[in-house]
């Protein structure tokens, strides 16, 4: 099967709409130089910023930085950030919220760095998704493994890629998530497409959950056309109806969850089902199932998942990107509590990711407040950012 020869009719969905539920930080026309500092000096602050108590969670800004951030990681003493505009991943120390260093770029540079995970001590993991979505120029996303090393003592911070594996010569609409599966194989989604690959240990790419035909889109993971304009902080939005499909990705437990922005919600596929030999990759998307559904009639993005592996908590962790909040899901029962709703510390929240360590349960969030941004929300004539762009703190407190 030619998959490229399959692609065309999928490729006719307005690019720009892909942008204004998938996370991704810029689209269409837009300049980067829209973006406040994206001509001038990064700044970081981490002074003077602000705290908010939920009902479960407590919640203070860790740092804020001038340009827009997406991809978050953290390590025992590391928080790394991707600035996508800027073409740069900024590595900040867990304690203090200061920038110390800039992860050095691939050969070639970076295009455009989106999503990161730690995939074990002293290794990074950054998703390249290749640039935004375009018909004419399809971007490739690229997967680099990074070695590094941090000298807390001397506040040095060192490192070097060691794998680069990419797609070229596969089709993707937009890849905006990566997960590391226990066997250390990666799962990278498609929003656009809707399928899910996986990058194996041997740096092969093998389809995971993939259509038969991308022409022929798989229910409950591809794109559609859905939703209806919102107001988010008191400003209207509106995104152009138009919803990606699979996107932020969590694993535990045996199986991989995902927010789905086309039906909202959060589902999950048993990790087992995506290298099932027995079935062709569409026929496995059978397996997935519903964890959480929407509220009838409610339009809802789901991103940001995680588990707190580290300290065994079962439920899972989750951003109500439009409602600013943070929710706390059960995985059994679907039901859901709301931890932290906050217009600052949670200004259109996109990702997060746990610290490891012991104590008190800590989850960073990073907000990129895409409702503010007039390159994607149609319903407002001119950009009105909130500078600075935060990477909360949030620690569970039940």
């Amino acid at each position: 099967m030619d998959q490229r020869l399959k692609t065309s009719r999928l490729w006719r969905i307005p690019v720009f709409c892909v942008a204004c539920t998938s996370g991704l930080v810029a689209c269409g026309d837009a300049d980067s130089g829209d973006w406040p500092g994206a001509r001038g000096t990064v700044t970081e602050q981490s002074a003077g910023l602000p705290a908010a108590p939920g009902d479960g969670a407590v919640a203070l800004g860790l740092f804020g930085r001038q340009d827009l951030i997406h991809g978050l990681a953290a390590d025992a003493d590391l928080v790394f950030v991707t600035e996508p505009l800027r073409a740069r991943v900024a590595v900040h120390d867990r304690w203090t919220g200061e920038e110390v260093a800039e992860l050095p770029p691939p050969p070639g540079g970076w295009l455009l760095p989106f999503a990161m995970r730690v995939a074990g001590e002293g290794r990074l993991v950054v998703l390249d998704a290749g640039g935004f979505p375009n018909p004419a120029a399809p971007g490739v996303p690229r997967v680099f493994d990074y070695d590094y090393q941090f000298d807390r003592g001397g506040h040095h911070f060192s490192a070097a890629p060691t794998r680069s594996v990419s797609f070229a010569p596969i089709p993707v609409g937009f890849s905006e998530d990566i997960e590391v599966l226990d066997d250390g194989s990666y799962v990278v989604s498609d929003v656009v497409f809707g399928a899910l690959w996986l990058v194996l240990p041997d740096g092969s790419i093998a389809p995971g959950v993939v259509p038969e035909a991308f022409d022929r889109p798989l229910p409950g993971l591809a794109a559609c056309f859905t939703g209806q304009p919102l107001v988010i902080d008191g400003i209207p939005f509106d995104g152009g109806g138009f919803a990606p499909g699979v996107g932020s990705l969590a694993t535990n437990g045996g199986h991989l969850y995902y927010g789905n922005s086309c039906l909202g919600g959060v589902h999950r596929i048993p990790v087992a089902s995506l290298s099932d030999a027995t079935r062709p990759p569409h026929e496995r998307a059978g397996d997935a199932e519903v964890v959480s559904p929407a509220a009838p009639g409610v339009y809802e993005v789901i991103k940001g998942l995680s588990f707190d592996r580290h300290n065994g908590d079962p439920r899972l962790y989750a951003l109500d990107t439009f409602r600013l909040r943070l929710v706390r899901i059960d995985v059994t029962t679907g039901s859901r509590e709301i931890l932290l709703e906050d217009p600052l510390l949670l200004d259109f929240p996109v990702t997060s990711t746990f610290l490891p360590g012991p104590g008190a349960s800590t989850l960073l969030v990073a907000s990129d407040q895409e409702h503010r941004f007039a390159g994607i929300n149609l319903a407002i004539q001119a950009s009105i950012f909130r500078l600075p762009f935060l990477v909360t703190r949030v620690v569970v407190t039940h």
